[in-house]
């Protein structure tokens, strides 16, 4: 039978073994009941060994918390924990009342089970050290943290792996609407956020700055999209998310999304776009292009701002005009811009409104007149205009078409005071010359016969003066034939007309019948065979057609062709005008040309004219054939001497 020396002592052996050990020891029965505390224990708990061995681990007296300051209750010990489990515990940090000081000692708790042969848990043996130190520092930086975290301006949410929100700070609930633990536990994919991207649309839950940093791992730069409060109104946020990544692990263990408003900004930016297209439309509406010259006192003029109808005005790409407004001087050319800096300079000094108008030519090569209008001013940057150029050539068209309007009004007004004098003398001719055709031998009659034909042509030519002057057409209610008035105007002009000229007549056709008066067309065909005359004037070798030819079976054409002098383009603009002629005074009045034109219109024909200075000029003219079936065609005899051209 073993003495109680021989039992003790394997006892006192373990006693002096933790007794010995620089960690604190406690031993609870399968009761909880501390039944031993060494003096490491004793001495970190601020207690005697006794005291602790006459408490349990639950003893209010430990004012024991967990490190988030919450109470522990009863299943937060560890060795309440063994005791349960059957399984070590380790690594538990708690805060113990130390003694009766005010202050906790952080202590960093183990557990491990001792079974009996029952393999019931008969002890538990809880070992601990003491931590306050990187406790302290651990619950400084966590309280440094939490200050920066409170006192961001910018809102900050971190994200649990799973996507929900774990932290807010203040920013992010006055931003969101929401208080943290409203949105505790909400994913960033909840229908309730109402996302959507920056053209309002919705946001796909892939491209949610937080789902896509989770995903991938990488830093999602500022993204702006929208979420709708609880109010109902939309914050515009620009968004940051970054991963949470632990050295040497590649998991991601959260996302840390930074948040800022923007919507106050991004309502200006949409408020100043609506006032730039609404700006655009109204420019857009002004029939012409607005634009801005600026002259600095150094450097280069240039214009620096466009809008309005570029396309229209200048057949250019508005985009490239906008974008570069320095091309309108490319546009406007040299000489137009160098002109229009010296009008905006005479404006300056008189305080008034410059206009300038300058004929372009467009890319397309059409020619076109603008008008640049604008208002001047001295600044500080340099000289400045603004003003707008606005495409007059058609009302430049309309004033040339009044003008002629005009002239042909004048005309009328002067030719029926003519008429009515020259008719008054023709009453008195033409029956003198038929009672002395009564009294006249035989063989002297054709001179008067040819009298009374230059008399009644004279009559003729006074009628078509007075038509003119009119604006409305008048439709011929006669049929004649071209082909005998050609060949009897070229008899005349081969008996008038110097012999160096030779005179080619040209029939395609042996009949031409087209409704008008012969009386006219004889007028039209010699007035531009003589005007032909005039220009093979000192020509070598001058040389005079007349051709006429059918053009399918509705038309016939005249051509007048000659070797002569030729036009300018600036006279050719002006062919046809009542009054306008190149010759001197007393050789020419303007009127037959224009005489010509009025008969060719009024029967549905047309003219083209083709000259070259120095190579002569050639005359087409198209009338539409007449049915001339039953009708014979009027023929004309030749007058006995020409009339004078124009």
């Amino acid at each position: 039978m073993a003495t109680e020396d021989t039992v003790s002592a394997p006892v006192t052996e373990w006693r002096r073994v933790l007794e010995a050990l620089d960690v604190a020891v406690v031993i609870h029965d399968c009761g909880l009941r501390i039944v031993y505390a060494n003096r490491k224990a004793a001495d970190l708990l601020g207690v005697s060994a006794s005291e602790i061995t006459a408490r349990t681990s639950a003893d209010e007296r430990w004012d024991v918390i967990a490190p988030d300051g919450s109470r522990v209750t009863d299943d937060g010990h560890p060795a309440v924990r063994v005791l349960r489990t059957g399984q070590p515990v380790r690594g538990v940090t708690l805060g113990v009342r130390r003694g009766d000081a005010p202050e906790r000692v952080w202590i960093l708790t183990s557990g491990i089970p001792e079974f009996a042969p029952d393999g019931t848990v008969a002890r538990i043996i809880v070992s601990f050290s003491d931590v306050s130190a990187a406790q302290r520092a651990l619950r400084e930086q966590e309280a440094l943290y939490q200050t920066v975290f409170r006192s961001m301006s910018e809102g900050i949410a971190v994200h649990n792996p799973d996507g929900t929100i774990r932290a807010a700070n203040a920013a992010a609930e006055r931003v969101l609407g929401l208080t943290m633990d409203q949105m505790a536990g909400r994913a960033a994919t909840d229908p309730r956020w109402r996302l959507v991207t920056a053209d309002g649309a919705p946001l796909d839950a892939e491209d949610i700055p937080s789902e896509r940093a989770c995903r991938t791992g990488d830093s999602v730069p500022d993204h702006i999209i929208g979420v709708h409060r609880p109010s109902g109104d939309v914050a515009w946020l620009s968004v940051r998310a970054d991963p949470l990544i632990q050295p040497g692990d590649d998991r991601v263990h959260g996302v840390v999304a930074t948040f800022s408003d923007v919507t106050r900004q991004r309502e200006t930016q949409m408020a100043l776009e609506a006032s730039r297209a609404h700006t655009q439309r109204v420019l857009d509406a002004v029939p012409g292009v607005v634009c801005q010259y600026l002259a600095p006192p150094e450097g280069r003029p240039r214009f620096q701002f466009v809008a309005g109808r570029i396309r229209e005005v200048f057949g250019a790409d508005p985009d490239l005009v906008r974008a570069d407004p320095d091309v309108m001087a490319s546009l406007l050319g040299e000489a137009t811009v160098a002109a229009m800096h010296g009008r905006i300079a005479e404006t300056v000094a008189l305080g008034g409104i410059f206009e300038h108008d300058t004929p372009i030519v467009r890319s397309d090569g059409e020619t076109r007149w603008l008008r640049i209008r604008g208002i001047s001013e001295s600044t500080e940057q340099g000289l400045l205009c603004t003003g707008v150029i606005v495409d007059v050539t058609e009302a430049r068209h309309l004033a040339d078409s009044l003008r002629r309007a005009q002239q042909r009004e004048a005309m009328a007004h002067m030719a029926a005071g003519v008429a009515h004098n020259f008719n008054n003398m023709l009453a008195v001719i033409i029956p003198n010359l038929e009672l002395a055709r009564a009294h006249l031998p035989e063989d002297a009659r054709p001179l008067v016969d040819d009298a009374e034909r230059a008399a009644t042509r004279a009559a003729e030519l006074v009628r078509r003066m007075l038509a003119l002057g009119r604006t409305d057409s008048v439709e011929p209610d006669g049929i004649v034939d071209l082909v005998p008035i050609v060949r009897e105007v070229l008899h005349l002009c081969r008996q008038t007309f110097d012999r160096d000229i030779a005179i080619e007549e040209q029939l395609a056709i042996t009949t031409a019948p087209v409704r008008g008066d012969a009386s006219a067309f004889h007028q039209v065909l010699l007035n531009l065979c003589i005007n032909a005359r005039d220009a093979l004037a000192g020509r070598q070798e001058p040389r005079l057609a007349v051709a006429l030819e059918a053009s399918g079976t509705s038309e016939v054409v005249l051509h007048v062709t000659d070797s002569g002098c030729g036009m300018a383009p600036e006279v050719l603009q002006h062919i046809g005008e009542p009054f306008f002629t190149t010759k001197a005074p007393g050789q020419g009045t303007g009127l037959g040309i224009a005489s010509a034109f009025q008969t060719v219109a009024e029967c549905g024909g047309s003219w083209m004219f083709d000259s070259t200075p120095g190579r002569g000029t050639a005359v087409t003219i198209r009338l539409p054939l007449a049915d001339a079936a039953g009708v014979e065609p009027l023929r004309v005899a030749a007058p006995p001497f020409p009339e004078t051209g124009d």
